[in-house]
């Protein structure tokens, strides 16, 4: 395993999919360096640079910062959205020039990168088209940070690849308003609501709404595996198994074991109706499979919480 043989830098290392990746290092006794908030804010230039300088001599950097909100509140605030994102993504290509060459850059994107389509949606059609306009100007940094691993990969011999993920769930997500995807919010207020004693549970938006979902180890399991076997291209690292947000509350009521019946607010936020990847590259060629089905994954996370919120 070559994560064995040089430290891995990973940014983002107490957000969610940086603290997973954070203890999936630990766990297997891979020498990492985890960069977290303390070490300063990536949108400074400077900053970046001293911190890519200071740290050690690294076989991958993990790329997983990102400043990102959800539901209604992104439509107002997309400018900000791609002017911090954009600043990050180039001063981490930049250090990564200057510092970390020896490095291959896995950068961890998003489905959003894509337009808005009615099919599993191919690597050739990345870039082509407008995305979902509550998440346009997000996504135009995630295609930015794609393309620009792939231009200074060219010009200064480097190696990298840049990973669309799935819609991810599990433990440290985020569950805050405005920031939890649709996962992480339905299990978060299925359980508040639950204990409640109330009999409905609100599924924002439509049911029908279609997305890639996977509890996150699974996706870093994909991650390594994408990484063992591609390199320098954009990849879609999914499982072909596109699910409704319908499902998925059906799904944690029967982990609850509590039969409401669901109900959709009036007005609610809507994204983007259907979005879901064509993975077949990644799959052909690594043969990954999920180890945890939606129910399975629901159902882990609640005995957790069960675990962590019971009188000791």
């Amino acid at each position: 395993m070559p994560y064995a043989d040089s430290p891995t830098i990973i940014l983002g290392a107490d957000g969610f999919l940086g603290r997973n990746l954070v203890e999936r290092w630990q766990a297997e006794g891979w020498p990492v360096h985890a960069i977290g908030r303390a070490a300063g804010d990536l949108t400074d230039a400077a900053t970046v640079d001293a911190i890519f300088r200071a740290a050690p001599k690294a076989g991958r950097i993990f790329h997983a910062v990102t400043k990102q909100r959800t539901g209604q509140i992104q439509f107002g605030i997309q400018g900000e959205l791609l002017r911090d994102n954009a600043r990050i993504h180039l001063n981490v290509l930049d250090a990564w020039r200057a510092h970390q060459p020896q490095a291959k850059l896995v950068s961890l994107g998003s489905s959003c990168t894509y337009a808005e389509t009615d099919h599993a949606t191919p690597e050739d059609e990345f870039g082509i088209g407008r995305p979902h306009p509550s998440v346009q100007g997000y996504a135009l940094a995630k295609e930015l940070l794609a393309t620009g691993c792939e231009v200074f990969g060219k010009q200064y011999g480097m190696n990298w690849l840049h990973c669309v993920l799935a819609t991810v769930y599990g433990p440290h997500a985020h569950t805050e308003d405005n920031r939890a995807h649709f996962m992480a919010a339905m299990i978060d207020r299925a359980i508040r609501t639950h204990a409640s004693g109330a009999m409905e549970f609100e599924v924002w938006g439509n049911p029908r709404t279609v997305r890639d979902l996977l509890h996150v180890h699974d996706q870093i399991d994909a991650i390594i595996a994408a990484d063992g076997a591609f390199t320098d291209c954009v990849l879609n690292v999914t499982p072909n198994a596109p699910v409704e947000i319908g499902e998925c509350a059906r799904a944690i009521l029967a982990a609850l074991r509590w039969d409401a019946r669901i109900v959709s607010p009036p007005g609610s936020f809507q994204g983007a109706g259907y979005k879901s990847l064509d993975s077949s590259r990644f799959l052909a060629k690594t043969g990954w499979q999920p180890k945890l089905s939606v129910e399975q994954g629901v159902a882990q996370i609640l005995a957790t919480h069960k675990a962590e919120t019971s009188p000791r």
